[in-house]
């Protein structure tokens, strides 16, 4: 996981076991890898995209389903900035900001908000709700 971008100083064992099920979603991204994603989520989870002001309502697997995995160019998307995770037993929310890139070139950026649930021991993104804009 990357770490050049945030500290998990102080983070715990449960807390950065979160964090890594969110950055191994977000690689499959650059990684074009739509199995690495879904092995993440709880498909039929809820996720909330709020675009140019106007929400849009789709499962996490739609989330999936909208990543362009046959984009002609390199796309990533990181977390660019310190997140904020809180754990609660079998229950656990990150707030992180985030970039998304297409061919190395900030094309927007936002906040993501993450649910997690804990099912047999492993963490599983359960919801999310993000905004995007374009660069300042």
């Amino acid at each position: 996981m990357s770490t050049s971008r945030y500290s998990t100083a102080g983070f715990s064992e449960e807390q950065l076991a979160v964090l890594a099920v969110a950055e191994k979603f977000l690689a499959g991204i650059g990684a074009r890898d739509k199995e690495s994603m879904l092995a993440q989520i709880l498909p039929s989870g809820g996720a909330t995209l709020l675009r140019n002001g106007a929400p849009i309502f789709t499962t996490l697997g739609g989330v999936v389903e909208r990543i362009p995995f046959d984009h002609p160019k390199e796309i990533s998307e990181i977390i660019s900035g310190q997140p904020t995770i809180f754990v609660d037993r079998d229950l656990a929310m990150a707030w992180t900001p985030y970039e998304f890139y297409i061919d190395n070139v900030l094309d927007h950026e936002g906040t993501d908000i993450w649910s997690f649930a804990k099912q047999d021991g492993r963490w599983f993104v359960s919801g999310v709700a993000d905004n995007s804009h374009k660069p300042e």
